[in-house]
């Protein structure tokens, strides 16, 4: 992928689409919502959704490696890349990225209850 400078100091990267010529800006435009009184805060619940999404998919990525692991008895990469999670055990991720989630985030909503709960 390569990146091209631009005049005042930003970047853009080129992302290969049919011609090759897809320019995306590297930054949003507009500022970052704000959920809390302390900016802080919302940088912090920033990071958690980040590395709780990260997270999530590595619980999935390991659940993917010990059901072909132990169906093939061999790890391929292909096997892997190939593999779908579906009924059951599709089921059962849902429900453990729920519970993921609710633990997560329980201290988010505890601290929102506070706020909104304390007098101004």
């Amino acid at each position: 992928m390569a990146v091209k400078r631009r005049a005042g100091g930003g970047t853009k990267r080129r992302i290969g689409q049919d011609d090759g010529r897809v320019v995306l800006p590297t930054r949003s435009k507009g500022r970052r919502p704000e959920f809390y009184e302390d900016p802080a805060v919302d940088q912090l619940f920033a990071i958690v959704t980040a590395l709780t999404a990260e997270v999530s998919v590595l619980y999935d990525r390991l659940d993917t490696l010990e059901r072909v692991l132990a169906r093939t008895r061999a790890l391929k990469l292909p096997d892997l890349e190939s593999y779908v999670a579906a009924g059951e055990v599709a089921d059962a991720r849902v429900r453990r990225r729920d519970e993921l989630l609710r633990r997560v985030f329980a201290v988010f909503e505890a601290y929102a209850d506070r706020q909104t709960a304390a007098p101004r």
